[in-house]
Formats: C-alpha cells, structure tokens, sequence
C-alpha cells in the first residue's frame, strides 16, 4: 500500500479557516441555541496542514455556511496519524468506526452536533485497519467487515482473508470467517525483467442470494502498483463458502478500486451484479456484469466507460439511485442500457465532486461539489426530476471532503 501522506499539524480553527469572507452567508454563532430536529448530518473535512473536522448540521440544505471556525466544527485531528486515515473510517447506524493508528478500533458518537466521544473500543490481536463492510450481510446490531490486507500463505498459494462479524452494541466479535482466494500461478516481469511477486487486494464483497462475490485485484511488491489488466471474481457458496471458483474477464481491466471501504460492486433491481473495472495505465473505467443466478461474467454485456472522466477526483462510493439507475461520480449511469443519463457537474453549473463516501435519503443523492469558483457546496439530486438543488456552503479554507453522512 502507498499513500502520500499529509503532514499533520494543529493549529487554532480561526487561523485555520481565516479564508471566511464577511459576504459569506450567515454563520450560527455558538452562542445560539442548537435548533432542535431528529436529523444530523455530518460533513468530515480536512485542510491544506492535514487537521481534521466534522462539520455538523440538522439540515445539509440550509442556506448556511458549515466552518469550524469560532469552534463551531468537532476537531478530530488527534485520532488521525493522518488526515487520509480518514479512509479507515465508517459511519454506521448513526456512529463513526476509526481504525486510528491500527492498534484501537473505536467507536464514536457526536454528541448534540458540538462534539463526540469514544463509546467503546475493541483490540485485534494485529495491526487492524477497516476494510469493506459488507452491507448485503450487516444488520443493525451487526457490522460485518473486513480488515484491509489478509495474508498471503505461500505454501498454499493463497490470499487467507477473514471477515468479522462484530456486535456494535457491546463492540465484540460474535464470529470470524475466513475465505481463501487462489493465486495465479504464473508471476509477471516488470519491464526490467524483475519478479512483481504478485499480491492480491480484495475490492470488493457482494452477497447475492446463496454466494457470495470477492472481486480482487494484483498489485506488485516490486513497484507497489496495480498490475494485470484482467477482473478476477472469487465466487462461493454463502455462508458455507464452499465450491469456491475463480472467474475472469480481460474485456475492461482489474475490478476497480482498493481495500478501504467504497465499493465499486452493485447489484440492480433484477439482481444482476456490476463489476466497475479499471485499466491499470491508461486509468479509463468499464462496468461488466454478471447475471442474475449465474456465476460467471455475461459475455454479452460491456459497457466501456473511457470516453467519460470517471472518478476524476476521488475514488467515491457507488450509490443505486433506484429506477434502474446508479451514481459514478459525477455520472448517473442507467447500466441496463449502456446509458449517460446525466453529468452532474454540469447540472450543478461547472464544479467536481470531491467526496469518498455519499449518502442516500428519501430517493436522493447528497453529494459534495467544489465549483468552478472554488466553492464548496453540499448538493441534492432528485433522480425523479433529473434536477440539483444546492445546499449549505463548506469553508473554503478546506482542502477535502472524505465522508458526508446522516447521522440520524
């Protein structure tokens, strides 16, 4: 794994954020009362000197200004070694997971928007940082994840991956399962002729009925990059993980994405399974699919997506929008029919979307954008309407978003 790191330092929010403008619009100072409502939200934000933020709001779509200025933002820095660490961390049921420095997983809750707390924490016996979290499998009691790397067992030529079924009531382990994914047997030469000595990066988990998916990827100990421009899918039995096979497609690149928690695997209404791949140079994308009560990739279906600058910022969480159609950040794709249904960069008037992880309420998608202004704003899409609605505005002083979350 190679991350670049940002360097951490603190400083006061008022410095911090010196880059608010009195033409902003108006800021809730914290003197004033806390209007009440059932909704949180939260918007986790990181600056340019690498300290950390959540920005807290009753409603994303208030004509307000979201800074941590004035102390109105939770400061998270210090459980960060680094403000990408934030990619070790999951909203569930209205609580915040952190990997921190690997050696504690914790479990946070905001508490009346100003700040948060540690509710409980839970030791693995290594180094643990969250991987995916199986949301096909996970109850409300139960989070079920992976950690980010398994381990490679060269006498069995193997990838041995446990998955965790923890209680997020008491922070316990209820069960551990482990799958083993196959290697491939031969061993890749770099252009110098060097081994890659190949490892394997699971990128996804999709249960679908009685099996479960585990796409994966091969990255090289030699150069640290992605390698082999094929999609490699692990398909089991669930929940014996039994008969397990490889299946592959060469037609698009790997199965798109990396061991932290988005997942680039959706199923649709008619439980046909899509596999977002990526070529390894080029850095173009594709969907494959597999259909419903099948295990293998439909030989009949591509969809090449290079023509259009997919995940051109961030690597973002997949979002089924319903009616057939999904979010790839910044497109609404309908996959069935190989089609663009919008670019919601223009729809919003010319900006990006910079976050990692999006969130669904109420049938629409709330995503972050930063405009073509440099302004940051939390946005609406009505996938009914095909419309936008802008939101609260984010302190510019702000360099990421990393997850925008409902809390409650």
């Amino acid at each position: 794994m190679k991350i670049n790191k940002f360097a951490v330092a603190i400083f006061a929010a008022t410095v911090l954020f010196s880059s608010c403008k009195k033409s902003s619009p108006e800021i809730t100072s914290p003197e004033e009362p806390t209007p009440t409502s059932n909704s949180l939200y939260s918007v986790w934000v990181t600056t340019a000197a690498g300290s950390s933020y959540l920005l807290t709001a009753d409603n994303l779509m208030k004509d307000t200004l979201l800074t941590a200025a004035n102390n109105q933002g939770i400061d998270i820095t210090s459980h960060l070694p680094a403000a990408f660490y934030a990619i070790y961390a999951y909203a569930y049921e209205g609580k915040y997971y952190l990997s921190n420095d690997g050696t504690r997983f914790s479990q946070f809750e905001v508490v009346n928007g100003k700040s948060w707390k540690e509710t409980n924490n839970y030791a693995f016996p290594g180094n643990f940082y969250l991987g995916k979290v199986l949301k096909d499998i996970s109850t409300k009691d139960e989070m079920v994840m992976t950690k980010t790397a398994g381990t490679t067992n060269k006498t069995k030529n193997v990838l041995e991956q446990p998955i965790y079924f923890m209680n997020v009531n008491n922070l316990t382990i209820n069960k551990t399962i482990g799958i083993e994914i196959p290697m491939i047997t031969f061993n890749p030469k770099t252009p110098e002729g060097k081994d890659h000595n190949p490892y394997i990066v699971p990128t996804s988990f999709t249960q679908r009925g009685d099996k479960l998916f585990v796409g994966h990827k091969y990255r090289s100990n030699e150069t640290r990059k992605d390698i082999i421009d094929t999609a490699y899918m692990y398909v089991c039995d669930y929940p014996s993980l039994a008969n397990g096979k490889i299946i592959k497609d060469a037609r698009g690149g790997f199965a798109a994405g990396h061991w932290e928690v988005q997942t680039l695997t959706f199923t649709d209404d008619n439980k046909d399974l899509y596999v977002v791949t990526k070529k390894t140079d080029a850095a173009t994308y594709g969907l494959l699919r597999i259909k419903s009560g099948q295990t293998t990739f439909d030989p009949d279906y591509f969809f090449d997506l290079k023509d259009y600058n997919v995940f051109s910022n961030n690597i973002s969480q997949v979002q089924k929008l319903g009616d057939g159609k999904v979010y790839i950040s910044p497109f609404v794709i309908d996959p069935a029919n190989k089609k663009i249904v919008a670019d919601l960069r223009i729809l919003v008037g010319g900006g990006e979307s910079k976050t990692t992880m999006n969130f669904m309420e109420n049938g629409k998608l709330y995503d972050v954008f930063k405009t073509d202004e440099s302004k940051w704003y939390v946005y609406e899409y009505d996938p009914a309407k095909n419309s936008v609605k802008r939101g609260a505005e984010i302190d510019p002083g702000i360099s990421q978003v990393y997850h925008l979350n409902k809390l409650r």
